[in-house]
């Protein structure tokens, strides 16, 4: 006569679930850093976080006019490409902020019938790799986005790809990341 399992296969799959939720579960002393871990971006991140150490040319004013008629790049590149060496300022409506699943902010600019997409990058958890200097930078902006009538951001010119993101410019170009942020008029 044979021994029912039931009672060893419970037990098993007990144990394999309390194990897995151990091994899943952020622990108690980083939760924070574990979780973050997960969600910084991917595609082409370390070029839009300045993890690939450009060097940067000095800011110029610009419009969103002027950065969504730019003739996009083909074919769509890997790494920085000599544009997204550029730092603009513009002068723009803050639309809508929201946080992303990659932790940025994200960002609509409108002047006029133009927009386009600006993101600020959570600090420092997904820009370890950025220069000090850079990370600060973005550290601060971050704390000053808000909706705003009006507002100077100033940010690295960064050629995304369509995805469904709400804003996007028809060339698909951003302000990514954010170095700086002023609101003009609330």
């Amino acid at each position: 006569m044979r021994r029912p399992r039931r009672p060893f296969v419970v037990l098993l799959v007990i144990g394999l679930a309390v194990g897995a939720a151990r091994v899943a579960g952020p622990g108690k002393a980083h939760p924070a850093r574990f979780s973050q871990a997960l969600t910084c971006g991917s595609e082409r991140w370390l070029v839009k976080t300045l993890q690939d150490h450009p060097r940067l040319l000095s800011a110029q004013a610009t419009t969103v006019a002027h950065l969504v008629a730019l003739t996009r790049p083909s074919p769509f590149p890997t790494t920085r490409t000599p544009f997204e060496r550029h730092i603009y300022s513009v002068a723009a409506a803050v639309t809508l902020v929201r946080s992303e699943a990659d932790q940025d902010l994200h960002l609509v600019l409108q002047k006029g019938a133009a927009h386009m997409i600006a993101e600020s990058p959570t600090v420092p958890a997904c820009t370890v790799n950025a220069s000090a200097t850079r990370r600060q930078q973005m550290a601060s902006a971050r704390t000053k986005v808000r909706l705003c009538a009006k507002a100077r951001v100033v940010g690295v010119a960064f050629w995304d790809f369509k995805h469904g993101q709400t804003g996007v410019a028809p060339n698909a170009i951003e302000l990514h990341p954010i170095l700086g942020f002023t609101c003009l008029v609330p």
